[in-house]
């Protein structure tokens, strides 16, 4: 049943300097770019990669979860330059309560220039017409200023702090969750 759900999100999305969709293995030295930058992984759960390995397990974790039907990962194509350039997912979709978590990543070369505020939009957008999400979610790395001000700008307001939420490193972090409604 969820699966069927999951199926009615466009796998490919547009916007004006945007192209989200699904990764491929095609996109391995893309993601190694940014992804092997420690800025760009430094509030993440994960280490930035050493080796086109790390990337390669990357996205067969990626495949399993998208065919598993436990979340929607697309990659942010910057159509000027036609790479990925970061990726952009609903890290969970709760059908009983109609939400979906939003998370991102970006290449550090493109921060600043409002590109995962139009990703984001743009995923907002077709979870509410596809499949009728209500409540957009967000939790950053109480420390992650950039990730914070991405989330204002999408308009969601901060809704509190859980402690030691966010594995950061092998380190759980505090977090700030924000979320707004959508549909």
């Amino acid at each position: 049943m969820i699966s069927n759900l999951l199926d009615k999100f466009p796998k490919t999305i547009e916007t004006d300097r945007l192209l989200l969709r699904p990764l491929t293995p095609a996109d391995e030295s893309d993601i190694f770019e940014y992804a092997s930058n420690p800025e760009v992984a430094r509030f993440m759960s994960w280490s930035a990669h050493r080796t086109i390995q790390d990337t390669e397990d990357f996205l067969n974790y990626l495949e399993d979860v998208e065919s598993a039907k436990l979340q929607i990962d697309r990659g942010i194509v910057l159509k000027e330059f036609g790479k990925v350039v970061g990726t952009i997912a609903f890290v969970t979709v709760d059908f009983s309560l109609m939400t979906a978590e939003l998370g991102y990543c970006l290449s550090e070369k493109f921060w600043g220039k409002g590109l995962i505020v139009e990703a984001a939009n743009a995923m907002i957008d077709a979870a509410v017409k596809s499949l009728g999400i209500h409540r957009i979610e967000a939790e950053c790395e109480i420390d992650n200023f950039k990730s914070e001000r991405v989330m204002q700008k999408l308009g969601m307001h901060q809704e509190g702090v859980f402690k030691k939420r966010l594995p950061v490193h092998g380190v759980y972090k505090d977090a700030k969750f924000y979320a707004k409604i959508v549909g």
